[in-house]
């Protein structure tokens, strides 16, 4: 079985995929990239999710997907009956990756032999307990521990080829059994023993109950005496508080009108006065008048900074030379440049003539035409060629004095145009500013006018804002003074009303009071009901437990039958403590057998993994390993070695038990996690050589956090091995 690609969404994976080959694949990845979550995908697309582990760290929880997603994925295997692909997502929110498939990769058409259940033990020839401790391995677990299901693989394949029987399930049945015949005090026979004890003494315990019921009928009776002086005793308090409320409520009476007098007291000098809501609204606007005062010295002060900064561009554009006019006339204005050199037509006339003159000559002089020809024509070339380079170097002086004169004034108009327009800018914001400024003037004017023209209505001589200030805090005053009047009248007459329409009528003639206060009666009371309800309790306990002994001739009955059970439970119990003797007699035998051969395969992988520093490595029942160094006679435990040469030690018994547990006819792929990154690079070496001969048998997954791994690989077996790099 070959795996040659994983795709999913789960913990931090979203929608990643990774391709893998037959043989030895390197997956370098940094931390926190997802190595462990590609690991532990790879588990639940062959086994499933538990969705039943409630645990904190659970996997349904631990790789929700950071997204939000729903957790899917998807894996495709080159298998002896084709290439299937296995898909498993969520249906539902309560079943994260619930929905399996399995079909043949590009159709629909499902695998009828893979189940959802049955998928990992199906492909792999062992149940995910088995795998999770063979060939899954994790730098963060790489020492193995027994479980049921690897120990009655190891069984079947050194006994019978039977998986349903194992030493641990057996010897858990019979300590169950063990225990639920004497387990501390929850066993059997603890609880007849306990029980015998209880009859024996129960016998004793009759007369003292009996003693001990008729005391307590005694006691309850002089009980029962105090409550009904301690009844009568309320029932003169009762009538104290009659009279006394009474006299309450005609107090309460006087009070009703004592406040309505003062309301009416404030009511009469106030006339005029505005209600709360209206003086709130009014102070309101007067607290708004000083932010509106605040806008206005804000409003001038931006107007003088604006005035100053217009002034100011005003001031830096006319010192320019080309103030007083706009922009465009000012890159419109000519520039003060000398003519362009030009050649002069009479200087072409006399070059022209004293070539003609030199050919005339030459030729009355040699009688050669071509000769005269020529010799005028260089004479006037000569002339034509002393003209025109000083005038073209002329030209050129001029030309760059021009494009001088040019960029000056283009730099003059820019410096210009920037000046002009940032005083016209400065003109504008001075032109809102002043606008804003009056605006917000005039708008506080207003406000003021109607804040007096108001507060005048109730204190005429107001004249400013000072004025209207003290008149507000004093109609305040006066307003409070009167909701506090009002407010207290209500409450002066619900209080009265509450109790009037209860109020009882005049008593007849006083009722003296009792010395002993309500509250030390209700104290009395409540002891007295406690020391009767458990005296009653104790009473009722006692009469049960009376019933319950019974008659004595009855008790010794049980506490026969009781013996003979006893011994019957104690002849199974040292029956099947022998049985569990002999058990771990056989499991020990079984264990002689196995651990040699699971031993010597196991330090087989660990000498090479060592380079020959050590040649045996010893199991104990719990396959808990100790090494032996070459030459030495003492073995080492795993506490006694280095971190690196435990991880090694570790990581050779896993592909010991992998030779042993896993089905050769399969190829269950093998999978390691960091498991070399306690490894020094030569040992590393060692490692990676042996798992190259593994993968020629299974394919091999090794995710590293490190590089070193694929550098030796592509030092030493270049066309080996497939290396893949996930991103962080």
């Amino acid at each position: 079985m070959q795996i040659k690609r994983l795709a999913a969404t789960f913990g931090r994976l979203e929608n990643e995929s990774l391709d893998l080959e037959p043989g030895l694949n390197v997956i370098e990845a940094p931390n926190e990239a997802g190595k462990s979550t590609w690991t532990a995908l790879l588990r639940v697309m062959f086994y499933g999710l538990n969705t039943r582990d409630r645990s904190p760290g659970a996997d349904k929880r631990r790789y929700q997907p950071w997204s939000g997603s729903a957790m899917n994925g998807a894996m495709d295997l080159s298998l002896p009956q084709g290439e299937v692909t296995i898909t498993r997502r969520t249906a539902r929110a309560n079943s994260p990756m619930g929905a399996f498939s399995a079909v043949y990769t590009g159709t629909a058409s499902p695998v009828d032999f893979l189940t959802a259940a049955g998928c990992g033990e199906t492909l792999l020839g062992v149940p995910q307990d088995v795998y999770e401790r063979s060939a899954y391995i994790r730098q963060s677990g790489l020492a193995v521990d027994q479980s049921a299901a690897l120990e009655r693989r190891i069984a079947s394949l050194i006994t019978t080829g039977e998986e349903d029987t194992s030493f641990t399930d057996a010897a858990g049945r019979l300590k169950k059994q063990l225990n639920a015949r004497r387990h501390n005090k929850t066993g059997r026979i603890p609880q007849l023993e306990q029980a015998m004890a209880e009859l024996r003494t129960a016998a004793e315990e009759l007369d003292g109950l009996v003693q001990s019921v008729n005391r307590d009928l005694a006691e309850q009776d002089e009980l029962q005496a105090q409550m009904e002086e301690i009844r009568g005793l309320m029932a003169r308090h009762d009538g104290a508080d009659l009279t006394d409320e009474y006299r309450t409520v005609e107090s309460l009476r006087l009070d009703v009108a004592s406040a309505h007098d003062r309301v009416k007291t404030l009511e009469s000098g106030s006339r005029g006065l505005p209600d709360r809501l209206e003086l709130e609204t009014l102070q309101g606007r007067i607290n708004a008048l000083v932010s509106v005062d605040r806008a206005v010295a804000e409003s001038k002060s931006r107007l003088e900074l604006a005035v100053r900064a217009f002034r100011t561009a005003e001031a830096a554009m006319e010192a320019h030379p080309m103030a007083g006019k706009d922009p465009s006339q000012a890159a419109s204005i000519p520039l003060n440049a000398p003519p362009r050199p030009k050649a002069s037509p009479l200087f072409l006339v006399l070059a022209l003539a004293a070539g003609l003159l030199t050919g005339g000559a030459l030729a009355w002089f040699t009688r050669i035409w071509p000769a005269a020809v020529g010799g005028g024509l260089a004479l006037f070339a000569a002339a034509l060629l002393l003209l025109f380079i000083p005038l073209r170097r002329r030209q050129t002086e001029w030309d760059q004095d021009y494009a001088e004169l040019a960029r000056q004034r283009r730099e003059a108009v820019d410096a210009y145009t920037e000046l002009y327009d940032k005083a016209v800018q400065a003109r504008t914001v001075c032109q809102g500013a002043q606008a804003a400024y009056e605006a917000v003037e005039a708008t506080a004017k207003a406000n003021l006018d109607q804040i007096l023209s108001q507060v005048r209505a109730f204190r005429p001589m107001v004249r400013d804002l000072a004025d209207a200030r003290a008149a507000m805090d004093e109609a305040f005053v006066r307003c409070g003074e009167l909701e506090q009047a009002r407010r207290k009248e209500d409450e002066a007459r619900l209080r009265w009303q509450t109790r009037r329409d209860e109020a009882p009528p005049p008593p007849a003639e006083p009722v003296e009071r009792p010395q002993e206060s309500r509250e030390e009666l209700l104290r009395r009371q409540a002891d007295t009901v406690d020391r009767l309800s458990a005296l009653r309790r104790r009473i009722h306990t006692t009469q049960g437990r009376i019933q319950a002994l019974g008659d004595p001739e009855d008790l010794r009955s049980q506490l026969r039958r009781m013996e003979e059970q006893y011994a019957f439970l104690q002849k199974e119990y040292d029956a099947i403590a022998l049985a569990t003797e002999v058990l771990f007699v056989a499991s020990s035998s079984l264990q002689t057998r196995f651990s040699p051969d699971l031993g010597s395969r196991a330090a087989a992988i660990f000498t090479k993994l060592t380079k020959g520093k050590y040649n045996k490595v010893l199991l104990d029942q719990d396959l808990r390993p100790s090494a032996q160094e070459t030459g030495q006679f003492v073995a080492h435990d795993v506490p006694f070695l280095s971190q690196g040469a435990a991880d090694q030690l570790y990581l050779a018994v896993r592909l010991a038990i992998c030779d042993m547990v896993l089905p050769a006819d399969r190829a269950c792929p093998v999978l390691l996690d960091d498991a070399l990154v306690n490894f020094d690079d030569q040992r590393m070496a060692a490692a990676l050589d042996y798992l190259l001969e593994l993968s020629e048998r299974r394919q091999v997954l090794l995710f590293t956090c490190q590089r070193r791994e694929g550098e030796y690989l592509r030092w030493a077996c270049p066309d080996r091995f497939h290396c893949v790099r996930l991103q962080g």
